[in-house]
């Protein structure tokens, strides 16, 4: 019995340790790609990508109501 607690003590350890990790990775790579300048074209890929979403969105709302 204290075989299968111990064992399944590790593994959530593990897997917390795994998830924390893919975090603290992509923050890095956040930080990375917020510290570069941004140009007048990514500016405006996001702004065309956000007014897709906000479009699709609006027709989901209308759709629902």
């Amino acid at each position: 019995m204290s075989f299968v607690v111990l064992g399944t003590f590790i593994v959530i350890n593990l897997f917390i340790a795994v998830v924390i990790n893919n975090l603290d990775e992509a923050k890095a790579e956040r930080l990375a790609e917020l510290q570069g300048p941004v140009t007048q074209k990514e500016i405006l890929t996001d702004l065309r990508e956000t007014q897709k979403a906000l479009k699709r969105l609006e027709e989901r709302l209308e759709r629902t109501s």
